[in-house]
C-alpha cells in the first residue's frame, strides 16, 4: 500500500493524474536553513492562472531583520522556483505576511515593526500586482486605524459579492499608548478589514474579544490571527488564536461588519493559530481546518469538516517527524488538480524551514485504526499509576489522526530469550501493526550480587533475538521499533546490588558499563534491517547530562513521568510515519 500511494504521489507531480479518491501524501522543503537564512511565517494562495504563490519571512541566522520573500509553483507545489524578495525595510520586522487573491489581481501584505521602544506601533504595508504576480507594485502603506495590528498571517478571502476581508488583530493596550514587553502582556482583538473596490480602499469590520482563564503567563490574552472561509450559506466562519485551552470560534452573516457565537470551537489548540480554506471532493464542499492540535506547537494536524466547523473529522498529523521545536503558523489552500496543500514553519537542528504537505482528500478523510504491542521489560510493563509511555501514546495517537489499541505485553524482570519464547501467543498472535520492542537492561545485567560475572544473556545472542522478532513481524506484515535500553544511575539500593566490578561505582555513568555491547546491538540490527529506531539511551542520558539523572528516573533504573514523558514524544514523532 506505501508503495502505491508514493507512485500515485509521483504521477501527480508528474502532471498525469488529479487528486480523485485516492490517498496519498507526502512532505517536502520550500525553504530550508541550509541556505543561510531562517524561515517564518509562511502564506500560501493558488492563483488564477494555476500557479502556486508561497510568502515568509526570512532572516539571516541570529538576526530579526526580516524581509518578506515570495516563491511559485507550476506544478501544484510539487517544485519552487527561487525566492524573491517582496518587502524589505532594512533594520525592521518584515513579517506575518498575507496574500489577497482576486482574479488576476495579488496582494501581498505584511506587518512591519521595530521593537526598540517596546511592542507600541506598527505598520502594514502592501504590493500589489494586476497579473498575477508577475510584476509588483512599489510598497504602499495600508492604514489600519490602530496603534498596534498584528495576527495579519492568514490568506484573505474574496467573498462571493467580491468583498475581500483581511483578518488581523490590535492590541488594547498598545491603543491606550502603553508600551509592552512581550506577547503575554497583550489583550487583542481579533476582525477584519474590509475591502468593497477590489483591494484598493480598506476600512475596518467589526472585531471579538474573549475572557478566559490562560493556560501559561507567556500566552496572548484575548483572540489574534484569524483564519477566516465563506460557507456555501454564505456566512463567515472565523477561528481564532487564543491563551486557552482551544482555538476560538465566531460567525458573521454580513460579511464581516459583526461577529457573534464568539466561544470556544471543537478544536483544541494553545497560543498558536489554525489555517481555514474551502476545498471540493466530488462535487461536496468542506472545510480544511490545519492547527496544532496540542498543548505544544506540535503536533501539526489537519481535519476536515462538511458541517461548518460544528463536527470535525479525526485530526492526521501532517507534521511528522519532529526534531525539536515547534511545526506551526500555517496557511492551505486546494489546488488546480484538487489536491491539498499545507504550508508552514518548522524547527529543525540548525534552524528554522518552511515546509509543504501535499495530500489529497481522500487521505484527510480516511481514518486509521491500528493495532499496537509494547513488547518490552519492566521499563514498559505497566507501574501503578505512572504514566508510561504505553499509556501516554493511547491518549495522544488520536491527535495523530490514528484510533489505536495499544495492547502493554511488558514483563517485569524479563529478557529477551523469555520474551521469545512467548513471542507467538502474546505477540504475533495479535496480528499487530506496530510492535515496539525495548529490551538490553536485563539482558546486560551482571549478578554480581549473587557472584555472577557473566552478563545474564550474551550480546551475541541478544543481537539474534532483536532480529528473529523484527523478521517475524515483518513476515506477518508487521513494522517493530527498536529501542534502546535506558541509562541507569546510582542509587544506594543500586550501589548496594551492583556496585563493583565489572560495574564501575566510582563513575556517574558506571552503571553502564555492560551496555555498550547492547546498545551495539540495537542499533546494528535497526540499520541492517531497515527499523525504526528510538536511541532511548542518547535521549535520557542527553537530558540527564544536561540536568540529572533524578529528574528522569524513579530508582535509578526505570524512568519517572517525565522520562516516559520523553519516551513517549519520540516514539510519537515515528509511529504516525509508519501507518501512513
Amino acid at each position: 500500500m506505501t508503495s502505491l500511494i508514493a507512485a500515485i504521489g509521483l504521477l501527480l507531480c508528474a502532471g498525469e493524474g488529479t487528486a480523485g479518491d485516492y490517498a496519498f501524501f507526502a512532505q517536502s522543503t520550500i525553504a530550508s536553513h541550509e541556505d543561510g537564512f531562517g524561515h517564518a511565517l509562511p502564506s500560501m494562495a493558488c492563483l488564477a492562472d494555476g500557479r502556486v504563490l508561497a510568502t515568509w519571512g526570512r532572516y539571516p541566522q541570529g538576526s530579526d531583520d526580516f524581509a518578506v520573500v515570495g516563491a511559485f509553483s507550476g506544478d501544484g507545489g510539487c517544485s519552487w522556483g527561487k525566492a524573491q524578495v517582496l518587502i524589505d525595510h532594512p533594520g525592521l520586522l518584515d513579517a506575518d505576511p498575507a496574500i489577497a487573491v482576486s482574479e488576476n489581481r495579488v496582494l501581498v501584505t505584511c506587518t512591519t515593526v521595530s521593537f526598540a521602544q517596546g511592542i507600541r506601533t506598527s505598520a502594514t504595508w502592501c504590493i500589489r500586482s494586476e497579473d498575477s504576480g508577475r510584476t509588483w507594485s512599489a510598497p504602499y502603506e495600508i492604514p489600519m486605524k490602530h496603534r498596534y495590528t498584528c495576527g495579519k498571517c492568514h490568506r484573505a478571502l474574496r467573498l462571493k459579492s467580491g468583498t475581500l476581508l483581511f483578518g488581523y488583530s490590535w492590541d488594547v493596550l498598545c491603543e491606550q499608548g502603553q508600551a509592552l514587553q512581550s506577547e503575554g502582556q497583550m489583550d487583542l482583538r481579533a476582525g477584519v478589514m474590509r475591502s468593497t473596490d477590489n483591494g484598493l480602499i480598506w476600512t475596518n469590520g467589526g472585531d471579538t474579544h474573549a475572557d478566559y482563564e490562560k493556560v501559561a503567563g507567556g500566552a496572548v490574552s484575548g483572540t489574534d490571527e484569524p483564519a477566516l472561509v465563506e460557507l456555501e450559506d454564505g456566512s463567515i466562519y472565523m477561528l481564532m488564536r487564543t491563551g486557552s485551552t482551544h482555538l476560538y470560534e465566531a460567525r458573521s452573516t454580513d460579511e464581516g461588519q459583526t461577529w457573534t457565537g464568539i466561544q470556544p470551537s471543537p478544536l483544541a489548540g494553545t497560543n498558536a493559530p489554525a489555517a481555514l480554506t474551502r476545498f471540493n471532493r466530488d462535487g461536496r464542499t468542506g472545510i480544511l481546518a490545519v492547527w496544532d492540535n496540542a498543548p505544544e506547537r506540535f503536533p501539526l494536524c489537519a481535519a476536515a469538516s462538511f458541517d461548518g466547523g460544528r463536527t470535525w473529522t479525526r485530526p492526521r498529523d501532517i507534521g511528522f517527524p519532529y526534531t525539536g521545536g515547534q511545526a506551526s503558523y500555517p496557511s492551505c489552500d486546494q489546488a488546480a488538480d484538487g489536491t491539498l496543500l499545507a504550508v508552514w514553519q518548522q524547527d529543525v537542528p540548525g534552524g528554522r524551514d518552511v515546509r509543504l504537505a501535499r495530500f489529497s482528500p481522500a487521505w484527510l478523510i480516511e481514518q486509521r485504526d491500528a493495532t499496537i504491542v509494547l513488547l518490552g521489560e519492566s521499563t514498559t510493563a505497566a507501574r501503578g499509576p505512572l504514566r508510561i509511555f504505553g499509556r501516554l501514546l493511547e491518549e495522544e495517537l488520536p491527535r495523530h489522526g490514528i484510533q489505536a489499541k495499544v495492547t502493554n505485553a511488558g514483563v517485569g524482570g524479563e529478557s529477551t530469550p523469555s520474551a521469545r519464547e512467548r513471542f507467538e501467543r502474546d505477540v504475533l498472535a495479535r496480528k499487530p501493526d506496530v510492535v515496539t520492542i525495548y529490551y538490553g537492561l536485563n539482558d546486560a545485567a551482571v549478578d554480581v550480587w549473587k557472584g555472577a560475572t557473566e552478563a545474564r544473556v550474551a550480546a551475541a545472542a541478544f543481537e539474534e533475538n532483536l532480529r528473529y522478532f523484527v523478521t517475524k513481524l515483518r513476515e506477518q506484515g508487521g513494522q517493530a521499533i527498536l529501542m534502546t535500553p535506558n541509562p541507569c544511575s546510582w542509587t544506594a539500593k543500586e550501589r548496594e546490588l551492583y556496585g563493583k566490578p565489572p560495574y564501575r561505582p566510582d563513575e556517574v555513568d558506571g552503571h553502564n558499563a555492560l551496555l555498550p555491547a547492547y546498545l551495539a546491538a540495537v542499533r546494528k540490527v535497526a540499520e541492517t534491517e531497515k527499523t525504526p529506531l528510538v536511541d532511548v539511551f542518547t535521549l535520557l542520558q542527553d537530558y540527564a547530562h544536561k540536568h540529572s539523572y533524578s529528574e528522569i528516573t524513579l530508582d535509578g533504573v526505570h524512568p519517572n513521568d517525565f522520562g516516559h514523558r520523553l519516551i513517549a514524544d519520540a516514539l510519537l514523532g515515528v509511529i504516525p510515519g509508519l501507518l501512513r
